[in-house]
């Protein structure tokens, strides 16, 4: 499989230096994002969640970040061409960097909305790409093993619920991510 910078270079030198200026745009905005390929695309993930691709082509580049995004986005896509789930953009010119963060805050978005699942599962990003909070429901309660982290995705706190009630150890961490302080919860 080929690394994000080859599939990059791949194309011609300026449309190349725009994609670079695009991967290094998302990296600085979601430094909790981890960057691997999808579909041959580059592909920012949170979590193991597809955060959004890109992919240059040989009339334009594009972004994939879905079609919800693109709901949400609404007249903010006026200037780009846009087909399902896809945004167009200039082949050497990258979108502006607020451009760039509105897709980025709109798909974490929608991301944070999709949960919790119906198996219970809860997650929820700061929009670094960081996991805020990492849980599970039971019956619409908190219930289980709940953690919750800080901005820059070191700990904060965890502990435990049951059927929505914290119960037993719960433990708060110093800003390194050690523990700081333990509280039982009876």
């Amino acid at each position: 499989m080929k690394e994000v910078p080859e599939i990059i270079d791949s194309f011609p030198a300026t449309q190349a230096a725009c994609l670079h200026s695009v991967r290094q745009t998302l990296l600085a905005l979601v430094p909790g994002a981890v960057e691997d390929t999808t579909w041959g695309m580059p592909t920012l993930r949170v979590d193991n969640k597809v955060l959004l691709s890109f992919r240059g082509f040989s009339h334009h580049n594009s972004l994939f970040p879905g079609r919800e995004v693109q709901d949400l986005l609404g007249s903010a896509l006026l200037p780009y061409t846009t087909t399902k789930g896809t945004i167009h953009c200039d082949i050497h010119t990258p979108p502006p960097k607020t451009f760039v963060k509105a897709v980025v805050a709109a798909r974490i978005r929608v991301i944070n909305t999709s949960f919790p699942k119906q198996s219970g599962e809860f997650l929820s990003f700061y929009s670094t790409g960081f996991v805020k909070g990492r849980c599970r429901y039971t019956n619409d309660q908190m219930h289980g093993a709940w953690e919750f982290f800080r901005k820059d995705g070191t700990p904060l706190r965890s502990g435990s619920f049951r059927l929505g009630v914290q119960t037993g150890p719960w433990i708060t961490y110093s800003p390194d991510g050690s523990p700081y302080k333990t509280t039982n919860v009876t």
